[in-house]
């Protein structure tokens, strides 16, 4: 794997930090106990051959195993789990799961976030990703959790009418007919408003797209449209729910995501991850209730 990210055996074994030789050596006896010619030279550089990248992802598991192994011994020696590693959404890790790890103890595992994508997350448990936590559900090959809510709301800047009415919420066709800031299709955010906005025959008018959270509330602030994300209301906005048109006689949600935490059926540490779900699912729960007129905190 160090040679397909560097792409040299050179690079490769600085990398290594072994002798350029004796990872040749390994590379040969490797391909000699597949059956398999997994790399082919161009010019300076190796490329995988069509079976060297049929291979990889294998490789990939088969690291991740050994990963998971080398934990479940370690935690079966000690009694505890040390550390697990987290992938998370950018939003995720700045909404709640960092104020969750600030407030774990040195008795509790050592939780290591990465930010991914959304559309990526069930991926990363393939190589070596403990737990993941998404706004989509899980697939059914995977232990999950659901952890709660985050409402999807629209920010305003402070001048804006609608903070200066106090309002707690907006409707679907009132929003369309602002100016908006919009997270790109690359977020579950803006699926979940699309679908939404279809539902009800509705078209998105005048908009600009954003894929970082801060800067579209700050694009909000300074004026430049209504912001639509889940973030936490900073910049001195006035954050809005976001509320389909109720049934006839009955009442209609705002837009929420779903946030789930899942693993890979089996881990070793499975019953401290089960716990730290109910904790995190605690703390979202105490922390980010479903808000509406939302302003940041002093």
């Amino acid at each position: 794997m160090a040679v397909v990210e560097a792409g040299t055996i050179t690079g490769a074994a600085e990398s290594l930090h072994i002798a350029q030789p004796a990872l040749s050596r390994q590379i040969k006896t490797l391909e000699r106990e597949l059956k398999l010619s997994l790399f082919e030279t161009r010019g300076n550089r190796l490329v995988l051959t069509p079976s060297g990248r049929a291979f990889v992802p294998m490789a990939q598991r088969l690291m991740a195993q050994t990963r998971d192994t080398q934990e479940a011994v370690e935690a079966l020696r000690t009694g505890s789990v040390r550390r697990l590693s987290c992938a998370a959404t950018a939003a995720s890790i700045r909404g709640f799961l960092a104020a969750f790890v600030a407030s774990t103890t040195p008795e509790d595992p050592a939780i290591l976030t990465r930010d991914v994508g959304h559309f990526e997350l069930e991926d990363t448990l393939l190589h070596g990703t403990d737990f993941i936590v998404t706004p989509k559900p899980p697939g059914a090959g995977l232990v999950s959790v659901k952890l709660g809510e985050i409402n999807l709301k629209a920010y305003v800047h402070a001048g804006h009418r609608w903070a200066h009415e106090r309002r707690r919420s907006v409707g679907l066709s009132e929003l369309v007919g602002e100016p908006l800031v919009l997270p790109s299709h690359h977020s579950v955010s803006r699926h979940l408003l699309d679908d939404a906005l279809l539902a009800q025959g509705l078209a998105l008018g005048e908009y600009n797209e954003c894929d970082d959270g801060p800067t579209i509330l700050a694009l909000a602030s300074a004026g430049h449209g209504v912001g639509v994300s889940t973030e936490l209301a900073s910049f001195d906005v006035w954050g809005l729910a976001i509320e389909p048109p109720p049934p006839a006689g009955g009442t209609t949600p705002p837009l929420a995501l779903s946030l789930h935490m899942a693993w890979l059926p089996g881990h070793y540490a499975e019953s401290t991850l089960r716990g730290l779900a109910g904790r995190i699912a605690a703390d979202l729960a105490l922390h980010r209730p479903p808000v509406t007129g939302e302003r940041p905190s002093p």
